[in-house]
């Protein structure tokens, strides 16, 4: 059975460095709790827990029901005791994982019992949840399972071994239409495999989340990333690193808010049971990014007080301290790069070619400017590969610990390398943000640049 994950061997896994992962205090140990969402300050999740204390309801296999909860958030640390979402939910059947629409209005869980697996729908009435329905492609021979709706209420993904597939469960998604939810459209391939994709989440900024043994886990269910191309298909796919994955069944992954800054995820590490997780970012937050400037190496000389020579046989000429040479009392030039220059201007006779004066000579600083800088192609096409280098980055009252990338599509990495593809056309501002210690005081110091990036069909 699909819906039941019992877990996996745990083994310790090194910290990744961009999340912090906690069990939530309200999980038990005698129970499985899993797939939570949030709703009203709270959070709906489902639990094989005893929904009543003199009745314990069991499946066919004699293993307790799962029924949909709801557990109030106190503060930013407590919780509240967890009750029933609503009995009119309860049947004798498996409730659950469920999406709520972004208004809270509406409700999609699924339901496991004898007549198979199905998606059912329920509208917010006052206190209770009426005008249950089912969705419009459950079925009696194939199952549909753990719903996400979209934030615009458009879109409904979902899991199901429909045939046609590529086997076992696979991710679907229905557009809505006039006239209900159009037609099924599988996923393809990035997404789905010959086992089971499932848990589906569709983030704010348009990323799907999917938990799935069928590609590169680290061991049971893992959480993957994919965001959608502009025909239709889905592009990259990301695994997300431990400590959200581990060796354990990893998986139900939901947001908290639009960029997945903070959310959670359901996982088996701890032992017997699933618990839930709360993950929050460590990705660092840069405030006030400023536009890259370009850095010009274009420079005009000229040294106040000398004469006009025309009217005579010498001339002045600059030695630019790069192995240019320049006539004439003013001089523009462009050097090759960053360095330290000498610069002469002399009186050269032109008759003989020998130097009758020196009139100046001093050394000459070329500096890029003080920026976090990108080097990296404007343009680039959708689906290829993009380097970015933060190499040329010039911040001198700095020592630089670390660079952070920010693509604009939802991605983020660290290095002073990467590699990034662009999955959809559009114009993406991608920030550089730097970390590190002033050389004066010792403190922490950021320092972030943008640059805008057009990404071609």
């Amino acid at each position: 059975m699909v819906f039941l994950l019992w877990c996996a061997t745990v083994r310790e896994i090194g910290a990744q460095p961009f999340y912090r992962v906690a069990p939530l205090p309200f999980n038990t140990s005698y129970a499985n709790e899993m797939a939570a969402v949030p709703y009203d300050n709270g959070l709906i999740y489902c639990s094989d827990q005893k929904a009543n204390v003199l009745i314990s309801k069991t499946d066919l296999e004699d293993r307790p029901l799962f029924y949909l909860y709801f557990v109030p958030k106190k503060d930013s640390l407590k919780w509240g005791g967890s009750r029933l979402l609503y009995k009119e939910l309860v049947a004798n059947a498996h409730q659950g994982p469920c999406s709520v629409s972004a208004d809270g209005n509406d409700l999609y869980y699924t339901a496991f019992g004898e007549n198979g697996n199905g998606i059912y729908s329920a509208r917010k009435e006052g206190a209770k949840w009426a005008n249950i329905r089912p969705f419009t492609y459950n079925r009696t021979n194939y199952g549909n399972i753990h719903p996400s709706l979209s934030r615009d209420g458009k879109r409904l993904f979902f899991a199901s071994d429909m045939p046609g597939g590529y086997g076992g469960y696979d991710i679907y998604c229905c557009e809505w239409t006039p006239r209900g939810w159009g037609t099924p459209k599988n996923l393809g391939p990035e997404v789905n495999t010959d086992r089971d994709e499932q848990y589906p989440f569709i983030q704010a900024n348009g990323v799907l989340y999917f938990s799935t043994t069928g590609h590169e886990s680290m061991g049971g269910l893992d959480i993957f990333s994919v965001r959608e191309k502009a025909d239709g298909t889905w592009g990259m796919r990301i695994h997300l690193d431990s400590p959200i994955n581990s060796a354990s069944d990893d998986f139900a992954y939901a947001a908290a808010d639009a960029d997945g800054q903070i959310g959670y995820f359901s996982s088996g590490r701890n032992g017997k049971t699933v618990d839930i997780f709360s993950f929050e970012s460590l990705f660092p937050v840069f405030s006030m990014c400023l536009p890259q400037e370009e850095n010009d190496y274009t420079y005009e000389f000229f040294e106040p007080g000398t004469v006009d020579l025309d009217t005579t046989t010498f001339r002045y000429e600059w030695d630019l301290g790069d192995g240019t040479i320049k006539k004439g009392q003013v001089a523009e030039h462009t050097f090759a790069s960053t360095g330290h220059y000498l610069v002469q201007l002399n009186v050269v006779d032109t008759l003989t070619g020998e130097r009758f004066k020196q009139v100046a000579s001093y050394p000459f600083d070329v500096l890029d400017i003080e920026q976090p800088y990108i080097t990296t192609k404007h343009t680039v096409a959708a689906g290829a590969s993009l380097s970015f280098d933060a190499s040329k980055t010039y911040l001198p009252e700095m020592d630089i610990q670390e660079y952070y990338w920010i693509f604009g599509d939802g991605m983020r990495t660290k290095g002073e390398f990467t590699e990034h593809i662009f999955t959809l056309p559009g114009v993406y501002q991608v920030q550089l943000g730097v970390i590190g210690k002033s050389k004066e005081t010792g403190e922490e110091v950021k320092a972030c640049s943008f640059l805008e990036i057009t990404v071609t069909q």
